[in-house]
């Protein structure tokens, strides 16, 4: 998934089309070992691990940051410095996955004395931030009314909301694609709730989908904060809808 594949389907208010499935596969299929474009493409399949359609519940993370924003979250200009940008926001990945990826050693080294691993240090000289030090409260403009503070005051622009924002894209970009979030439980997130009754984890790491506050197991509608936090409500629940019906297909 890419910003270019998500289509609206008229002008306005609007229900979303995805496009462009040529990478397709079923479920139980590895068609590609190089997939994705690479602003949007999921750490699994930059290490080199064995990915499923949790790849495309990152790249979604990825995009409702963009559309918020008017900027890639990461834009790496090659695989090693994608894979520094997203450090730099998210963290060190977990040792347990570093130690299972072919391709770790093309991005990290491992030290010796107990086993943890640190960034390679760049050869062209490139300077990144430390690990996890770009937060992504400060890139969603949490506290100051989006970025720049250009929504400051606006419905659906309140701190609480751009929490509940937060939460949810943090659970799309869990490194582990075992634990990331599912079409199934982000719909079910309070991001997308009406009711006013909308306490979450807003932790800065990722959560367990098992432990999302549930209302009811289908969302009809979007809440208010949706479609102002993310412009033109090109995000309706159809978005998420059309990954799980994906499942159901058993595609990928």
């Amino acid at each position: 998934m890419k910003p270019e594949n998500v289509l609206l389907k008229q002008q306005g208010r609007s229900g979303i089309k995805v496009i462009d499935f040529g990478s397709s596969c079923f479920q139980r299929e590895r068609v590609y070992s190089y997939i994705q474009s690479r602003f949007y493409r999921a750490p699994e399949v930059i290490l080199g691990t064995q990915y499923g359609r949790a790849i495309d519940m990152w790249s979604l993370g990825c995009i409702l940051v963009e559309m918020h924003t008017g900027e890639p979250l990461f834009s790496g200009c090659n695989e090693v410095d994608q894979m520094n940008k997203i450090v730099e926001v998210l963290g060190m990945p977990p040792k347990y996955l570093l130690d299972q990826a072919h391709k770790t050693r093309k991005f990290f080294d491992k030290v010796v004395s107990d086993g943890s691993y640190v960034l390679k240090k760049s050869q062209n000289g490139r300077k990144y931030k430390p690990p996890g030090s770009r937060k992504l409260h400060d890139i969603l403009g949490v506290e100051t009314g989006g970025p720049g503070g250009r929504r400051m005051d606006e419905p659906g622009h309140s701190v609480a909301d751009y929490l509940k924002f937060k939460d949810l894209i943090l659970r799309m970009l869990d490194f582990d694609p075992k634990t990331r979030v599912t079409p199934y439980y982000a719909l079910q997130h309070n991001f997308f709730k009406r009711t006013s009754d909308e306490s979450t984890n807003t932790g800065a790491g990722a959560v367990q989908p098992g432990s999302i506050a549930i209302s009811s197991p289908s969302v009809s509608s979007t809440s208010s904060s949706t479609a102002a936090l993310v412009p033109g409500q090109m995000l309706s629940a159809s978005a998420v809808q059309h990954s799980e019906q994906q499942s159901h297909d058993d595609r990928r």
